[in-house]
């Protein structure tokens, strides 16, 4: 098993700018990349002097940096963690019903109940203790979980869940909306020099709602019409602000080469063998038939 888990882990990603590493065209790939990276330092530079304003979303956060001057908004505060970690209950039950030692899983689900029992001041709370009290009323604690039951309560608790999302989403948008705008009203910079990243979290695709409404943000900027797919941009596994800069200066500078060499400005937006990805697997397609 350790040998299995060491090749796992010693499987990585190569380094490719020096190939062909034994033609001379190995050495203009690498000359390209220099020079690649001078451009790109560049965008880092006019980041860094302040010519750029950075909004970032990270964990419970929002960043804006602007040169040396960084602020810090706290997004979702006790409000939104106490309607994720309700959500969180009814898994947890689940896993614990089917994970934990039977002596161990009734002690731990019976004290979660208590807990759920404060929590029943409103509708929401009270639908999600009665059906959770129900569910452990039935079940056996011995490992296994009666389909049936499962299916109950998942029945009982898709009202809970509804009104958990639409509550978290409409604090989650309320909290932005009131942040962009004291950002827009302490930095006083135009929606063309702004540029919003989205960091990623544990599952795919993370945080949409902040990357929307940064998008309605920009749509809705008065000073310019600015192009949203280029001035939001979304890091799936972004971590510090050193991302966030170095993604906008990639931007940046794809941006100006796109606009070069191959004719619109956000053609390297995308693997730039995506715009003959079509032609090229109908030709192999039809290559791989005749050989059959």
């Amino acid at each position: 098993m350790k040998a299995a888990a060491d090749k796992l882990v010693n499987i990585k990603l190569q380094d490719t700018r020096a190939e062909p590493s034994d033609l001379t065209l190995g050495e203009i790939n690498q000359l390209f990349h220099r020079q690649y990276a001078k451009r790109k330092q560049h965008f880092v530079d006019i980041i860094k002097h302040g010519h750029i304003l950075l909004i970032v979303r990270m964990d419970s956060r929002l960043i804006a940096c602007c040169g040396t001057r960084i602020e810090e908004f706290i997004v979702n505060g006790p409000g939104y963690h106490r309607l994720k970690a309700l959500s969180h209950s009814t898994m947890a039950v689940y896993y614990t019903l089917q994970q934990t030692p039977q002596a161990d899983a009734a002690a731990l689900l019976n004290q979660l109940l208590t807990q759920l029992k404060c929590e029943a001041d409103n509708v929401v709370g009270q639908l999600l203790f009665a059906a959770t009290q129900q569910l452990l009323n039935a079940a056996n604690y011995d490992g296994t979980l009666d389909h049936g039951l499962l299916l109950e309560y998942s029945r009982k608790l898709e009202p809970v869940f509804a009104q958990l999302m639409l509550q978290s989403a409409t604090d989650e948008t309320t909290q932005l909306l009131r942040f962009l705008d004291e950002i827009a009203e302490q930095f006083g910079k135009a929606a063309a020099d702004t540029f919003f990243v989205v960091f990623g979290g544990p599952q795919a695709r993370y945080r949409q709602l902040t990357k929307q409404v940064f998008e309605n943000w920009c749509q809705e900027a008065a000073d310019i019409v600015v192009d949203t797919r280029h001035h939001v941009r979304y890091y799936e596994h972004g971590t510090t602000l050193a991302d966030a800069v170095n993604l906008i200066a990639t931007a940046l500078a794809d941006r100006e080469l796109a606009q070069t060499f191959l004719g619109h400005a956000d053609a390297l937006d995308q693997d730039v063998l995506a715009v003959v990805a079509q032609q090229a697997i109908k030709r192999g397609w039809r290559s791989k038939k005749r050989t059959q």
